[in-house]
């Protein structure tokens, strides 16, 4: 399951650095070829898809209580998303088609969804080397999963203990 874990957590990482791709096409190309609906199609059903699956499969993994609540994370993240388009627009009165001089404070605004993109990038890469380090971790002889789960969500992980030195 841990194996499962890890291709999920990859899986996000790589859909993420899609968006950022089909973002980029989006604003690149002709409005009138309307190639950025994929980066709407991308972040709308993919995206939050993957996410959830990483929550449930962190959970069927045993991934250890620190590892499960940073999966929900990105899923978080994405929805503050959203949020970041329907708060700007309720404070700057703007609607999903006005595109044509925004004021300036509304586009600094929305340009947080750029950063938060970037947080959701980081989130996903930081779980998938966290899903592989469980998969290369042994699971002690005589333990059941459970176990070795519980064992490892209480005590520090090698790169845990780093950070505290």
């Amino acid at each position: 399951m841990r194996k499962l874990y890890f291709a999920v957590t990859v899986l996000l990482t790589a859909a993420v650095v899609l968006q950022l791709y089909l973002a980029a096409v989006g604003v690149f190309s002709n409005p009138e070829d309307e190639l950025f609906a994929w980066h709407g199609m991308n972040g709308r059903v993919v995206l939050p898809i993957l996410a959830l699956l990483t929550i449930v499969v962190a959970a069927l993994a045993r991934a250890g209580k620190r590892t499960i609540w940073l999966s929900v994370l990105p899923f978080a993240l994405l929805i503050l998303q959203t949020l970041i388009f329907v708060v700007g627009g309720m404070i700057f009165g703007l609607g999903p088609d006005d595109h044509a001089n925004p004021p300036l404070g509304a586009t600094l605004f929305i340009a947080l969804h750029g950063v938060n993109g970037a947080a959701i990038l980081l989130t996903s890469g930081w779980l998938a080397v966290r899903a592989r380090r469980l998969v290369r971790e042994p699971v002690p002889k005589g333990t059941t999963t459970a176990e070795a789960a519980a064992e490892s969500a209480t005590e520090p992980t090698p790169v845990d203990a780093e950070v505290a030195r």
